[in-house]
């Protein structure tokens, strides 16, 4: 909540990117604005409409239904105590089930190769896993996940950060 920080982010959130005073911030934006400016090629976001609709659309998936799902369920416990959900424990069950329909018969989310779609969707399953959300019942996103793990640049750097959620939830709930 520095000044210098709601200087270049007057919504004061994370993460956040100053990129030589270009500042943007909403992770999946970030991945946008990244591999726009820097990617070599447009694999991670392909230039093709249909293509890149697909990619848009799990981006939207991941933020308006994935992990909004975690938000609702795990949130309220973690941050204010409250008791478990159920209700909202059935819609991240229904957002597994569109992301393991999604998945069928193909090894990403958005086609044929790995795009900022996997990469964002891959930090939202993995911060499920975190709090020891099992995939058991969607052999789709199972699979997926076991390889996009593999695959992804970055994902040591990501699964550093889940072990600091974690410790991070667990503090939170002995208060």
């Amino acid at each position: 909540m520095t000044p210098e920080f709601i200087k270049i982010n007057p919504q004061h959130t994370i993460p956040t990117l100053d990129d030589n005073g270009f500042s943007v911030w909403e992770s999946r934006a970030i991945l946008i604005y990244l591999v726009e400016q820097y990617g070599k090629n447009d694999a991670l976001y392909p230039q093709d409409p249909k293509l890149r609709a697909v990619v848009n659309q799990r981006l939207y998936f991941d933020m308006g239904t994935l992990y909004q799902s975690f938000a609702d369920y795990y949130y309220p416990q973690y941050i204010s105590l409250a008791p478990a959900n159920p209700e909202h424990f059935k819609k991240i069950e229904t957002a597994f089930g569109f992301l393991d329909t999604f998945l069928e018969g193909q090894q990403y989310v958005a086609g044929n190769q790995l795009t900022i779609a996997d990469l964002a969707i891959l930090a939202s399953v993995s911060t499920f896993e975190a709090m020891d959300f099992k995939l058991d019942n969607y052999p789709n996103v199972a699979k997926w996940y076991a390889h996009a793990k593999k695959v992804a640049p970055g994902w040591a750097e990501n699964e550093e950060g889940l072990v600091d959620f974690k410790s991070a939830m667990k503090q939170m709930r002995k208060k």
